[in-house]
């Protein structure tokens, strides 16, 4: 199926559930390089967004996530559940995060140039609080939590099985976590995390301390799952 049926099809799946089609924005066609970073910015919302609510539809109206088998063990699709619906609104869910992940990079790049544009607006040399701008850059899940041992650091420390990590140490977010490979370097005994996540729709800010004191394997006692 090429990328103008997907769009097609999906149109018409959002018309059909009495969507409007026009609130699913497509970007395939957009130049994000030649984009300020308030419009970066503005588009992002736009997306996390869109994101939000494509993640409500397939576990209300499909029952269903991105994980959800599709196919019966021996091969076929599954008859209980729409697999063709499920299937577009995957696509176009897979489509919007990379987009998504493409404007957090430029506005990593644009944050330097936004900082100086500021200060040459207000005449101070100054430092200027960038924070709430930074704050739009990092929220977009790169790790969900995956089975967490009772009373182990994680446990303990308040993660959940579920938890979808946004940052991680600060400056560790979905666009450079390298796979989870840039987690591997800070997770030391006793050091303390900063970790925010995703739970149930809001955002938890939690201090994660790795132990090797415990009676479990491994410094935190879960298992982190790229997303």
């Amino acid at each position: 199926m090429t990328i103008d049926e997907q769009d097609i099809n999906f149109n018409g799946l959002m018309k059909s559930l009495n969507f409007d089609s026009e609130e699913f924005k497509d970007y395939q066609d957009v130049d994000f390089d030649s984009y300020t970073f308030t419009q970066l910015s503005h588009v992002k919302l736009e997306i996390e967004s869109q994101l939000n609510r494509l993640f409500d539809l397939l576990k209300q109206k499909y029952n269903a996530d991105m994980d959800t088998p599709l196919v019966t063990p021996d091969g076929f699709p599954r008859s209980d559940i729409d697999v063709v619906s499920i299937r577009l609104i995957r696509i176009r869910i897979i489509r919007l995060r990379n987009d998504d992940k493409q404007i957090i990079h430029l506005l990593d790049e644009k944050m330097a140039d936004e900082f100086a544009r500021r200060r040459d607006e207000t005449g101070s040399s100054m430092d200027i609080d960038i924070e709430p701008t930074r704050e739009i850059v990092y929220s977009i899940p790169f790790a969900r939590v995956g089975d967490v041992v009772e009373n182990g650091p994680a446990f303990n420390s308040g993660l959940r099985t579920g938890d979808e990590i946004v940052l991680f140490d600060n400056d560790i977010h979905a666009a450079n976590n390298n796979k989870l490979r840039s987690l591997v370097t800070r997770v030391v005994p006793d050091k303390e995390i900063n970790v925010d996540v995703n739970r149930g729709g809001e955002r938890v800010s939690l201090k994660l301390i790795p132990s090797n004191n415990w009676e479990g394997q491994g410094l935190l006692g879960c298992h982190l799952i790229p997303m």
